[in-house]
């Protein structure tokens, strides 16, 4: 079992059966998070779940880990109860997963908040570069997206997939283009993903050889969305940020990509214009 505070028994779950799922769905709303069970479950199908319960059996922290081919591992998840935050849980799990990436001979990575950055660079991580999340609120009336009734192959994604991150992760792309109401949209310089969440559709990743393919392809991604809307954006991404401003968008919060170590993730960020989430990379 990986090291962890000695006080906190950070438990590595199996498959999950439908009390753990509410346990953790119970997580993401305490917290306010988007994710849903079906990021749970590609969590649990791909990666590891980590959890911390309390005496009567609740599921009181998280944390996750999803490999991205045999060299990177994206830590995230990082959910602890509020009203027991401050006592350490966050920081067990945190640590319990880092110890299962390198026990794996990957490089751990993960995208943190402010508060995030400033614990992770203690224990060796290196800022890659800043991301903003964008928000539009719900809109009561949408014109309906001229969409392709029919969804891309997720191998026909994946290879620019992988060039952009500089690690594969064709079975998260298959996962996010099999769920309900997923669509994607596609030029001959890119591509762009969207998906449901639990509180806003989250469109990402969104890949483009250029910017202004990045903001063509944002535009048709969003077309029809009536509800809140989220897409992390590098904050290099000046084009795509005054695009998103004249669509009604305004900047949430911010995080930081970082790196264990002074390996850099061996991909063409130019090419990324919105990551697939913090929980995703």
């Amino acid at each position: 079992m990986a090291n962890t505070d000695a006080a906190v028994v950070v438990e590595t779950l199996g498959p999950l059966t439908p009390a753990v799922q509410a346990g953790l769905d119970a997580l993401v709303l305490q917290s306010g998070w988007n994710q849903t069970p079906q990021d749970w479950a590609i969590f649990s199908r791909e990666g590891t779940v980590c959890v911390v319960r309390d005496a009567q059996g609740r599921i009181i922290a998280s944390g996750a880990v999803l490999p991205h081919g045999p060299q990177v591992a994206w830590i995230s998840m990082i959910l602890v109860a509020p009203d027991l935050r401050g006592r350490g849980l966050g920081r067990a799990v945190f640590l319990h997963c880092l110890a299962l990436v390198k026990d794996g001979g990957r490089t751990a990575c993960l995208d943190a908040t402010p508060d995030g950055q400033r614990i992770y660079s203690h224990f060796g991580f290196a800022p890659v570069y800043g991301l903003t999340r964008w928000q539009r609120a719900a809109r009561p009336q949408a014109v309906p997206a001229a969409r392709s009734q029919q969804l891309p192959d997720a191998q026909a994604l994946a290879a620019l997939d992988a060039q952009a991150l500089g690690a594969p992760r064709h079975a998260l792309l298959a996962d996010f283009l099999a769920r309900p109401a997923a669509a994607c949209v596609r030029s001959s310089e890119g591509f762009a993903i969207v998906r449901r969440g639990r509180i806003a559709h989250q469109i990402g990743p969104l890949l483009a050889l250029n910017e202004a393919s990045a903001a063509e392809l944002m535009t048709r991604a969003v077309q029809g969305l009536a509800g809140p809307v989220f897409i992390d954006v590098p904050d290099e991404r000046a084009l795509l940020a005054r695009q998103l401003h004249d669509a009604g968008f305004t900047p949430q919060r911010s995080f930081m990509r970082m790196v264990l170590g002074d390996q850099p993730l061996q991909g063409q960020t130019h090419f990324i214009h919105a990551i697939a989430g913090p929980e995703f990379g």
